[in-house]
């Protein structure tokens, strides 16, 4: 079995999720111009909030105290 070791594993995942939030957001930053509103603006950062508290925010501590309470090296 390959062995890879903790911070190598974290790096890869921070890496990994960060191309992909890369990629929503150029999605996003392309198809927002039209409704660009302050009232529209100020939901979506809500929305934002709201998901990164409820999901993306225990999804990553889940999935790093996984990757750090991993007993080999």
């Amino acid at each position: 079995m390959m062995s890879v070791q903790r911070n190598a594993l974290l790096l890869i995942a921070c890496l990994v999720w960060g191309v992909a939030g890369f990629i929503i957001l150029r999605i996003a930053l392309m198809a927002y111009p039209p409704y660009a509103t302050p009232l529209n603006a100020l939901l979506s950062l809500v929305a934002f909030c709201v998901f990164q508290m409820l999901v993306f925010g225990r999804l990553v501590r889940k999935h790093t105290d996984r990757i750090s309470s991993n007993i080999e090296e």
